[in-house]
């Protein structure tokens, strides 16, 4: 195998060794304590779609310059790769790192809505499953319209937030109504009640009030 095939393969598939061993993909030696050139590097991979690659430098990153500059940047930029291989539930994990770590740096509004927007990502299609994603996303929403109200992702936030919350709801219809086609009107009329309660703007709160209101006394 000649040199040329050699450093191609590396940059293009998994890697299982220590990123020390590795050159960057460019042809030139990394030096592992320069913070600015590995994560320019693994930015550079990242552009090139060699996610995994890129997350190996980023790590190293991270790991040995925590709270540099760069250090928080590699953090942001795992969420960004994960996010890019619609792998949400690591996404939002990152992105919230990130928040937790750098409250005050000028990308948290970024990452805070990125969080969210991975939580709504992660929303099954169909009501009959799990929608704890769904909350997830309406409360990270909140706190990021909570904090910024006016930033750049404050329209976005708000339809995502408005949709999720819609889907918990119409959820929770479903299963009332599940209850009412089984004559069980007591455990009914519970879910109903919380669409009014948790719900109460949501589309399908209308037409909750409508059914409680139809239900039968017991």
């Amino acid at each position: 195998m000649t040199r040329a095939l050699m450093k191609t393969l590396l940059c293009a598939l998994p890697v299982l060794v220590s990123i020390a061993l590795l050159p960057g993909c460019s042809g030139k030696s990394l030096n592992e304590n320069d913070p600015k050139e590995m994560y320019e590097d693994a930015d550079a991979d990242v552009e090139s779609a060699r996610y995994l690659i890129a997350l190996d430098k980023l790590r190293v990153v991270k790991s040995k310059f925590s709270y540099s500059k760069y250090g928080a940047l590699a953090q942001l930029r795992i969420g960004d790769v994960y996010f890019m291989q619609e792998l949400f539930p690591e996404a939002s994990a990152a992105y919230e790192t990130f928040v937790e770590l750098f409250p005050k740096h000028e990308r948290t509004g970024y990452a805070l809505f990125r969080a969210g927007e991975s939580y709504y990502r992660d929303i099954p299609s169909t009501i009959e499953r799990d929608l704890k994603s769904g909350e997830s996303a309406v409360t990270t929403f909140t706190q990021y319209l909570q904090r910024y109200p006016d930033g750049e992702f404050a329209t976005q936030a708000r339809e995502m937030k408005t949709s999720a919350y819609n889907k918990l709801a119409q959820k929770e219809f479903e299963i009332a109504r599940f209850y009412i086609r089984r004559k069980k009107h007591a455990s009914a009329k519970l879910r109903l009640e919380k669409i009014l309660s948790f719900y109460a703007e949501s589309d399908v709160a209308p037409k909750a009030q409508e059914t409680l209101n139809q239900l039968p006394n017991e």
